[in-house]
């Protein structure tokens, strides 16, 4: 019996202990979720909001917040914090004014070094702009046809203008030297301020300069309008004037090289930069002149923009675009104007660049073809259609100021100087806008970075070095 009793408080002892246990760890299972469902939420949006934001700028609860009394008339402290996320806002989202443009700016200096000083007068989110490029020989007039798509308004007193911008008073007494020259000072203090308030950005030859053949342009230029157009304004092709002052030991054949490969580099970084490159001559036409933009689109190497945060180029990826040639012909003449001449010319040109990428049918014509478009309504003239001169392609010509351009009683062959100006700006500023790089939304500042990688490119790039050593 000793021996059972034994057996029986072993077995009340070992089960006594497990039914609390039990019992509690029933209870604990069936009370944990709930409170860590109801704990979970809270803290983890308090700890989100606690860390994003600071104490100050940390939005009160609707507990904390105290009504307004009677006596106070100020308004409710909700609409106060809720003004004051909106002006942060909106503090935030507008970008600092930039300054704009008086006169242009060096891109590529003296030195054929390119300047970042552009930089601060283009816009980091608008993509809405248009690059044109000039390039063209010494005295063509490249500088006031940039000048034409500057302004806005086109009337006679803009012919007047560019007369007057040619011209240089000599106000010269031998007798009395200094006189002399005070007058000259004063002659070019009144002729700058001329050209301040007649708003021409470019600087243009005076008859000094035509006189001496001295050039006006060294690098590139750059200056932006309010419509977001930056134009592009280089040095002459091939002058003299240039080969003078690149060496100062007498001048050989290789100071012209290289000279001819320099002016090569900064037309093809206008082919790879530009929406627009207008190719202007004052006659025609000069095969030699031909012949180098054909040469500057062979050397331009491929060149692209990688879609970057930074939205800075790389050379990876080898796919660049060709813009929109302008076959643009000043100073023509009444002969130049007929229906065979104009034929003559763009037959010439066609077949030129048949095998080239640069676009010539891009709207920019003298005459309608009302067989692919309708964008050219109004003819320069109505004797050119497609029956009489051909498809058109991007050639405009414009005439020759004469001191009696107001004179409407001589017959011209064309129309006024005013009106081709004003549609020569409505051409180039309605042109379609392709993407230079294969960057989709490239931004102001992403084109000029894109500009700097362009240039870098170029300058080293072994192509013109061996260019150079077949030229004569």
């Amino acid at each position: 019996m000793s021996e059972k009793k034994k057996k029986v408080f072993p077995n009340k002892e070992t089960t006594t202990p497990r039914r609390p246990v039990i019992l509690k760890s029933d209870r604990e299972t069936k009370e944990q979720p709930k409170e860590k469902e109801k704990e979970k939420p809270p803290t983890i949006i308090l700890k989100t909001r606690e860390q994003s934001a600071p104490k100050d700028d940390r939005p009160l609860s609707p507990k904390t917040i105290k009504t307004p009394t009677a006596e106070g008339d100020g308004p409710h402290p909700c609409k106060i914090a809720q003004n004051e996320n909106k002006d942060k806002k909106q503090s935030e989202k507008v970008s600092p004014p930039l300054k704009q443009m008086t006169k242009p700016i060096k891109l590529v200096d003296e030195n054929l070094d390119f300047n970042n000083a552009a930089l601060e007068f283009l816009h980091d989110s608008s993509t809405n702009y248009l690059v044109v490029g000039i390039v063209g020989t010494q005295g063509a007039g490249k500088s006031m046809i940039l000048n034409l798509i500057t302004q806005s308004k086109h009337t006679q007193e803009l012919c007047r203008q560019i007369l007057r911008s040619h011209e240089m008073k000599d106000n010269y007494d031998g007798g009395n030297e200094m006189a002399a020259v005070e007058n000259q000072l004063e002659a070019l203090d009144l002729m700058e301020n001329e050209k301040i308030s007649n708003g021409f950005k470019f600087k243009m030859q005076d008859i000094q300069q035509i006189e001496r053949g001295v050039h006006c342009t060294r690098g590139v230029d750059m200056y932006v309008t309010q419509d977001r157009v930056i134009l592009l304004d280089c040095q002459p092709l091939c002058s003299p004037s240039l080969i003078e002052e690149s060496n100062t030991n007498p001048i050989t054949a290789r100071s012209a090289n290289v000279v001819t490969v320099d002016c090569l580099q900064i037309t093809s970084f206008l082919m790879a930069v530009c929406h627009v490159l207008i190719a202007v001559q004052d006659w025609f036409t000069d095969y030699n002149f031909i012949r180098y933009i054909q040469a500057a689109e062979m050397l331009k190497p491929s060149l692209s923009a990688s879609n970057t945060a930074n939205q800075e180029p790389s050379e990876s990826n080898l796919s660049s675009s060709s813009p929109h040639l302008l076959l643009l012909h000043n100073r023509c003449q009444l002969e130049d104007y007929t229906v065979d001449s104009v034929r003559c010319m763009q037959d010439l040109y066609r077949k030129a660049f048949q095998r080239s990428n640069l676009q010539l049918n891009s709207g920019m014509y003298m005459y309608s073809d009302t067989n692919k478009n309708g964008l050219n309504v109004d003819n320069v003239s109505k004797t050119y259609s497609v029956e009489t001169c051909g498809t058109p392609i991007n050639m405009f010509m414009l005439p020759e100021l004469y001191d009696d351009f107001d004179n409407r009683e001589i017959y011209r062959g064309h129309p006024p100087f005013e009106q081709l100006a004003k549609r020569l700006r409505w051409m180039i500023l309605g042109v379609n806008r392709h993407q230079i790089s294969n960057v989709p939304n490239l931004s102001e500042r992403g084109w000029f970075h894109y500009c700097i990688k362009s240039w870098e490119t170029i300058r080293k790039c072994t192509f013109f070095m061996e260019y150079e050593r077949f030229l004569p």
